[in-house]
């Protein structure tokens, strides 16, 4: 796999500016239409199985005791 990104990597590498210009154009489309599909499942379950504030708070509260070691 690395060998085969590596290989388009340097094809990249080869073309010319506007060449390069269309196809990170299009990576940035793939990747904003990604996103934008993630967000809308996280709405949808958000929806669907909506979190309590003070639910929120106690994993925020977890996590920091865990990062920081408070006790």
């Amino acid at each position: 796999m690395k060998s085969n990104l590596n290989e388009v990597w340097n094809l990249i590498d080869s073309l010319s500016f506007a060449e390069k210009k269309i196809i990170y154009k299009r990576m940035q489309n793939e990747i904003n239409n990604k996103l934008l599909e993630i967000v809308d499942k996280i709405n949808e379950r958000a929806d669907t199985d909506p979190i309590s504030l003070g639910d929120i708070t106690k994993e925020v509260e977890d996590v920091r005791r865990k990062r920081y070691y408070i006790r």
